[in-house]
């Protein structure tokens, strides 16, 4: 117990110290009705590139993202003029060390000034995706399948909807709603593919 004691300082240290930009472990997601076979997803990430002007969210391919998807700087609460473009436009400029697909499409946040040497900026991405095929209703039932890559990855059903099979371990609890909340760890170097299946209540 006295051991305990004597460490609880350095532990609570090591949780304060703990740097905003290791935070960017998940990614949560909000399956919406299935018969639109769509979601919504939000995750955040840190920026540190100096002379970075514009933000970027890299839309997977099979995925079609709805125009009104939004960022925002978490530090200032601002909003980011958001809008569609190219991978081919987002090579251009040389951010990144592996070129997108030309033809993607990316959802670009442009910031109010560029980010300058010792600076950082926090940034949050919300948007709504549509996957017909990822996302599916069989027989009254709705399939979710996806791979997923971050540590930790949320996925909530959408409201009256019950959890009927999940592929891989999964934490499941209910959200503030009363909605179905599955949470799953991937602690290997590589991805989850993971299918959800649920139905009504």
């Amino acid at each position: 117990m006295k051991l305990l004691l004597l460490m609880l300082p350095a532990l609570l240290w090591a949780q304060t110290a703990f740097h905003r930009a290791e935070q960017d472990l998940e990614i949560r997601y909000w399956l919406l009705d299935p018969a639109g076979h769509q979601f919504r997803i939000s995750h955040d990430f840190t920026v540190t590139r100096v002379g970075q002007k514009s933000v970027h969210s890299f839309v997977r391919k099979g995925s079609t993202v709805a125009p009104d998807s939004k960022m925002f700087n978490l530090d200032s609460g601002e909003s980011l003029a958001t809008h569609l473009v190219t991978g081919q436009s987002v090579n251009a400029l040389g951010y990144y060390p592996t070129p997108t697909d030309p033809d993607s499409v990316v959802v670009q946040g442009d910031l109010p000034k560029a980010v300058a040497e010792g600076e950082s900026v926090r940034i949050r991405v919300e948007e709504t995706y549509t996957d017909p095929v990822g996302y599916t209703l069989k027989n009254g039932e709705l399939e979710w399948t996806r791979t997923l890559g971050r540590p930790l990855n949320y996925v909530t059903l959408p409201d009256g909807w019950t959890l009927t099979s999940v592929n891989t371990p999964a934490v499941i609890t209910l959200d503030a709603q009363g909605r179905t909340m599955l949470r799953f760890a991937n602690i290997r170097n590589d991805q989850l593919a993971v299918t959800i299946r649920a139905k009504k209540r």
